[in-house]
């Protein structure tokens, strides 16, 4: 059985690498060699604006979040002017992005409850622990949920979780990745035990793109897809529209 879906997932993934191409979680720097103040804080500020490219990227392809960190810091200062700033101002400057406004909250009631239990935006402080230290850390905030902390592990820390997200359930669903009662949790639970990492990543980054571009609940856009030749959902839908 594992081995039927990872040869599902590796031929789904060359489809949608295509289109997408490949994600793989961000490279974090090291500290500095020297004791150079500067070079500390230029380490630092990088591994930041990693972090906050993840968050920015949920509920989405996550090479979105780190397109939309790279903008804000273009215009703020820091991360700490961000957590203050009028959140109208901060979805402006993201352009045109349909979920601009939940980016936005989600990344401000993180950075609110990080500085409240810190008492500091050193974000970095993050990729030295432990990876079930992290886990715990994030989770205490209280800010993301399980969805949103599973794929925030999954897609800036690589670690071994997959996140039990309706979109992704509903295209992998559709295009019959999984079986049809597969439940949310289910699916989650299945990619975890039966796939590495790196497809999971695969798979997570492209289904991503598929339900936030083609397949929504109501109306997919299935002609445009890139998934319609091996989507039996997409011949479903073709059928219902000739009536």
């Amino acid at each position: 059985m594992a081995d039927a879906l990872k040869n599902k997932v590796k031929s789904l993934a060359q489809t949608l690498e295509r289109r997408f191409g490949r994600y793989r979680p961000p490279t974090f720097l090291p500290p500095p060699s020297s004791a150079d103040a500067a070079a500390a804080l230029s380490v630092a500020s990088k591994n930041c604006e990693l972090i906050m490219g993840a968050v920015l990227g949920l509920h989405g392809p996550p090479q979105t979040g780190f397109d939309a960190a790279r903008k804000l810091m273009t215009c703020y200062v820091d991360w700490n002017e961000v957590r203050v700033s009028n959140p109208a101002l901060l979805v402006r400057m993201l352009g045109r992005d349909n979920q601009g406004q939940e980016r936005i909250a989600l990344l401000q009631r993180f950075l609110e409850a990080f500085f409240l239990r810190q008492r500091n935006l050193s974000l970095d402080c993050l990729v030295p622990m432990r990876p079930a230290e992290r886990r715990q850390f994030l989770q205490d905030l209280e800010v993301f949920s399980r969805e949103e902390l599973a794929a925030l592990l999954l897609t800036c820390f690589g670690m071994e979780m997959f996140p039990p997200s309706d979109a992704l359930h509903r295209v992998a669903q559709r295009c019959a990745l999984i079986r049809s009662k597969t439940t949310v949790l289910q699916m989650a639970k299945e990619f975890e035990d039966k796939l590495e990492v790196d497809q999971m990543l695969d798979i997570y980054s492209g289904l991503y793109g598929i339900a936030t571009q083609f397949c929504f609940v109501e109306q997919p856009k299935c002609p445009a897809c890139i998934l319609k030749a091996r989507c039996p959902a997409a011949k479903g839908f073709a059928k219902a529209a000739k009536k």
